[in-house]
């Protein structure tokens, strides 16, 4: 019997910690699921791993070169032979009833063009966060949704991590993941695919992955280029709304920038880009001073830790705490995001 589900997890030197995000899909209450590694080019190391877990679910794609993540994904959607394609990232893992909960949603709507995510575990210390805090209003642009949510005092929940999406194999065919990004990945996909006609977009309330957000792990989103990321809103702003695009300039590339010490010529250049490209308001204006003057020196008062504590508080709880809570499927009805 074909699998109604196929995990695509792209993997490189990371042994280990992929193992454990297969056996969180091989633990799955519902069954009939494939697990496809797509190893991201020489690693005979993590193929010997995962042979040795002798699952007849595991699928292993092992590439002779590298192609990043993106294609990686596209590579492992194009193999799967489910009607349902669920993504997850290497250090990342799936709470046992994740499948069965989102692909209750799933079925339950119509057409090609579905995705069901989720909420998930952002495991820091001994706290972590249950994310995000809301998800899209009727009517809502994604780009809206992402960027200019974002609090008075920085903090950003954004749609759920990739790990947490479940989406017809149809969908991901359509929107390919776009070959040869480094950065920006899901938010590049989300900000084409979620703008098209027709979408039905489920979200389950409860967390149902866990994203090991560990400091010392090195992960392309904590190696921000601020230029890499400039250039990739310039280029394709059409898919962001005024708001979104400045906001985004400003959480992405000014606060970088201001973290690694740039000079106030270049923080004003990419304030002209929000006046050029984008849309000026007070938050804007607000976010600027905030990111580009004050959260520099207070940097030297607090540690990140703590400021993440600040800004977060209301979506913490401590590990003892993090048993799921029942939840429920919100099926959204389907509409132009």
């Amino acid at each position: 019997m074909s699998p109604e589900v196929s995990a695509v997890i792209p993997t490189r030197n990371r042994t280990s910690l992929v193992c454990r995000a297969v056996q969180s899909v091989l633990r799955q209450t519902y069954q009939n699921v494939e697990a496809i590694v797509v190893v991201d080019g020489p690693d005979h190391e993590t193929i010997t791993a995962l042979e040795a877990l002798a699952d007849p679910r595991v699928r292993i794609i092992a590439l002779e070169e590298n192609v990043g993540g993106s294609e990686a994904r596209n590579i492992g959607a194009s193999a799967a032979k489910g009607k349902w394609i669920a993504l997850l990232d290497d250090d990342d893992e799936w709470l046992p009833e994740k499948i069965e909960k989102q692909l209750a949603v799933a079925q339950s709507f119509t057409g090609q063009r579905t995705l069901v995510a989720c909420r998930y575990l952002d495991q820091m210390g001994d706290v972590e966060l249950v994310r995000p805090r809301g998800f899209p209003q009727p009517g809502q642009q994604i780009s809206d949704f992402l960027y200019s949510e974002v609090s008075w005092l920085g903090g950003m929940d954004g749609f759920p991590q990739t790990s947490t999406w479940l989406l017809s194999k149809e969908f991901l065919t359509e929107v390919p993941f776009r070959k040869g990004l480094r950065r920006n990945q899901d938010t590049d996909w989300l900000l084409r695919a979620l703008r098209l006609p027709d979408v039905k977009l489920g979200l389950v309330r409860e967390p149902l992955s866990i994203f090991h957000n560990e400091p010392k792990r090195k992960r392309i989103t904590q190696d921000q280029d601020w230029q890499d990321c400039r250039t990739w809103a310039l280029d394709h702003r059409e898919i962001f709304t005024g708001q979104a695009l400045s906001s985004y300039l400003i959480i992405m590339c000014v606060n970088q920038a201001a973290q690694n010490g740039s000079d106030w010529k270049t923080l004003q250049s990419l304030f002209r880009d929000c006046r050029n490209y984008g849309a000026i308001d007070l938050k804007i204006l607000w976010l600027f001073a905030l990111y580009g003057i004050l959260y520099p020196k207070l940097r030297r008062l607090i540690t990140p830790g703590l400021r993440k504590k600040l800004v977060y508080y209301g979506s913490m709880v401590r590990r003892s705490a993090t048993k799921p809570r029942e939840g429920r499927g919100e099926a959204l009805s389907p509409r132009v995001l």
